[in-house]
């Protein structure tokens, strides 16, 4: 019995071998092998090409959204139905793979197992994304968010509008679909897209916790469109309780790509020329504001060179390169940030409600001075005893920023340490002559850094909210703005602080 049932096995193993070589010799394709309901099995390549030839012919192509139509040439999009490849992979089915599934497969389709493939479509992607994003441009809405508007310190909320985006993707993948099943008229699948910010979330706002605004320092048009854009990419944010803000994440990267322009940066300590200069002013502002806000400061680092729009531990730099100014709403309830930019003065606003109102004052103390050395290089140019003044001298400090917190009566509740500040000083270079000269003539030679005394004290302005807006017009606590000394900007500068 058991020689019966391995011998009825080898017989089995024998057949299918047999019908699977059998399978591959043939040059007609497998019975009951469909393209979608298109039957063409048990022809010839050619055979079946031509049959499917009559079914499948290119038309052009019309998708519609609601009342809009737009018609599509094929030729603009290089589709049209592959046919031969179609032909080829129907053939294929009982022939690809190894003998015993090239007979398993012959078998199913004598017994009437079908076998259903789909007809192969060529068509430039490229091109089909380009006209459907022409479309687009037709369909699209963009989303509003509700937002509060200021008018004589009238809170008014603007309510929200939903946007419309067309799904290319989705419609990409329909478009194929169609063209398989020979029908040309698509609906597009549009998007309705919700704001993130509601008129709900704004309806509690309704006082100004803090306002800061300094003076466009440069007067470049680079420097002027890179500020617009920072504030406005800053602007009309809503944070919940708990809620980070990123100033890199709103503003985006700091390329020509990304809408930003050439002015002048500061790159490895020096004053150089590179994109985005000037949007360290905006993030500087937003940083005083928040001070005042009494918002918790995440991440902040300042700038290798004392800023001329803020005082000394007042400032916030950021790069592509990582260095990011981050805050957290610590209140309760939400806070609104409305950034403006108008006539050459940048302010940025923080709304929220009254309850999470604070009296604050920021305060910076000179913790030491760090006097620049001045190098001197021999020039066999110059006279005996002749200077050159080649780059000026900078002198250093560490600075250390406080926030003070008042109650009604002005009585102290907190004072707490906000951040540390340390601006490098740099050394003066001087050329001085070695060639003999009969001239005394010499030009002015450079003074080092003086020193200043430590533990120098020096207040900010009070909360914007009690009649005081902390504007800083370049000039604010002059005791903490040292003056600017002109230096050389580099020839190659690196990773900049806009």
């Amino acid at each position: 019995m058991r020689k019966k049932i391995i011998l009825g096995i080898l017989f089995l193993l024998v057949v299918v071998f047999g019908v699977g070589i059998f399978s591959m010799k043939g040059d007609k394709i497998a019975k009951n092998v469909y393209v979608k309901d298109i039957n063409i099995g048990k022809l010839t390549k050619d055979e079946a090409e031509k049959k499917l030839s009559n079914e499948y012919k290119m038309e052009a192509f019309n998708f519609k959204y609601q009342d809009k139509e737009w018609d599509i040439d094929p030729k603009t999009i290089d589709v049209s139905y592959d046919l031969g490849k179609t032909v080829q992979n129907a053939y294929d089915i009982n022939r690809k793979g190894n003998i015993i599934s090239n007979a398993f497969r012959t078998l199913k389709s004598i017994v009437g197992g079908k076998s259903v493939i789909n007809v192969s479509i060529d068509f430039n992607e490229d091109k089909l994304v380009k006209e459907l994003e022409k479309i687009a441009k037709d369909i699209d809405v963009e989303v509003k968010n509700a937002t509060l508007n200021i008018v004589n310190d009238e809170i008014e909320v603007v309510k929200e509008e939903s946007g419309l985006e067309l799904d290319i993707e989705a419609s990409k993948k329909n478009f194929i679909n169609n063209l398989q099943n020979t029908n040309f008229a698509e609906e597009l699948v549009v998007a309705k897209i919700e704001p993130e910010v509601n008129s709900d979330d704004l309806k509690n706002i309704d006082t100004l916790l803090a306002s800061y605004s300094t003076v466009l320092s440069g007067t470049s048009g680079g420097r002027v469109e890179n500020i617009r854009l920072a504030t406005e990419r800053t602007s009309d944010i809503l944070l919940m309780p708990n809620q980070e803000f990123s100033y890199n994440e709103h503003t985006g990267e700091i390329t020509e790509a990304n809408g930003y322009k050439k002015a002048t940066v500061i790159s490895g300590g020096e004053v150089a020329y590179g994109i985005g200069g000037g949007i360290c002013q905006v993030s500087s502002t937003l940083f005083n504001s928040v001070l005042y806000a009494g918002l918790d400061i995440v991440n902040r680092v300042n700038h290798s060179i004392p800023s001329t729009y803020v005082d000394l531990g007042r400032d916030a730099t950021v790069t592509d390169s990582g260095i990011d100014f981050v805050f957290k709403n610590n209140n309760d309830n939400p806070v609104f940030i409305k950034n403006y930019y108008a006539n050459g003065k940048i302010t940025c606003q923080i709304f929220g409600v009254k309850s999470d109102k604070k009296d604050i004052e920021i305060t910076t103390t000179v913790n030491s001075t760090i006097p620049y050395k001045t190098i001197e290089k021999a020039d066999a140019s110059l006279g005996a005893g002749a200077t050159k003044l080649l780059e000026s001298g900078r002198t250093g400090y560490s600075v250390t920023t406080y926030r003070t917190f008042y109650d009604k009566n002005g009585k102290e509740i907190k004072k707490e340490i906000v951040c540390k500040s340390h601006y490098p000083s740099k050394n003066a270079v001087v050329a001085v002559g070695s060639k003999p000269s009969s001239s005394n003539n010499t030009d002015e030679t450079p003074s080092g850094g003086n020193n200043s005394n430590s533990g120098n004290n020096n207040s900010g302005n009070n909360n914007p909210g009690d009649n005081n807006s902390g504007e800083s017009g370049g000039n604010q606590n002059p005791g903490t703005t040292p003056p600017q000394e002109p230096t050389t900007p580099p020839a190659t500068p690196g990773p900049s602080e806009e």
